[in-house]
């Protein structure tokens, strides 16, 4: 059972359905009460646990002991802050076996896009680059009041008079005009999400080779490549861990080609 809000189900399903028979049903169910894009309800926890709490919410609703979810994360990559990152994980809840099974995909291609403008203002370069009106807009107020906030905008006319709507209200006379970054709305993050969801359906169709449990997959990323002028362990990947959501086994591979050192350029003693 696949809780969602925003029309996911075309994205979750078909993996699933492809990899291991799962046959996926949605299940209408407000996961806005677990946080909202527009920070109008903020998320109580980090994204997995958000992801986890919504299939709940689904299980609930349905009485149904396998719940599906999503959660999605989009801002600035921690690696390159002046680029935008999109970061989706899909959640497999079993509460019979007590298993949780989870993937994640990522993608620097998001639309995320965000103007502050005036009533009449010519938006026609912002509206290219923010994919209008396949990826659909938000108008808040630029300034002071949190609300109106318009959703959802797909249309010429429906961007005037909310841009018009808040900038009344707003403490500089302008409106804030961004993508609307709700799974509905946002073409570039469906994709995102299929990928998740294609990851997940791949791991829950292999079985820990110690207990059989399904899930079997990476939990851990070790880095550690020395630097080839000073010996200074470079934060590079070196091998992967795969392990079991069911018990503790685990087992260590190296890295497709990994590097035997990594270059002065990258080590944090030689550019000190």
């Amino acid at each position: 059972m696949l809780a969602t809000k925003h029309e996911k189900l075309p994205l979750v399903a078909p993996p699933l359905e492809r990899e291991i028979g799962m046959r996926v049903e949605a299940v209408a169910v407000d996961t806005d009460v677990l946080g909202t894009f527009t920070g109008d309800v903020p998320r109580p926890g980090p994204p997995l646990d958000t992801a986890v709490a919504k299939a709940r919410l689904g299980l609930a609703a349905t009485g149904a002991t396998l719940g599906l979810a999503s959660e999605g994360s989009v801002g600035p990559d921690p690696a390159l802050p002046l680029v935008q990152s999109d970061h989706e994980i899909v959640v497999l809840v079993d509460d019979e076996a007590g298993l949780v099974i989870w993937e994640r995909a990522e993608s620097w291609d998001v639309v995320a896009r965000s103007l502050s403008v005036e009533p009449g203002q010519d938006l026609d370069p912002f509206l290219a680059a923010s994919g209008f009106p396949e990826h659909r807009l938000i108008v808040r107020p630029s300034a002071g009041p949190r609300t109106p906030v318009h959703k959802g905008i797909a249309s010429l006319e429906e961007l005037r008079v909310a841009v018009a709507a808040c900038a009344a209200v707003a403490a500089d006379g302008r409106a804030r005009v961004e993508n609307d970054l709700r799974a509905h709305a946002c073409p570039s993050r469906r994709v995102v999400i299929a990928a998740a969801a294609a990851r997940l359906a791949t791991r829950v169709a292999r079985r820990c080779p110690a207990c059989g449990a399904p899930g079997w997959g990476q939990v851990e990323l070790l880095l550690g490549i020395p630097c080839s002028a000073c010996g200074t362990e470079v934060a590079r990947p070196r091998a992967e861990v795969d392990g079991c959501v069911a018990c503790d086994h685990r087992t260590t591979r190296p890295v497709p080609r990994p590097a035997a050192e990594a270059d002065p350029s990258e080590c944090p003693f030689c550019n000190a």
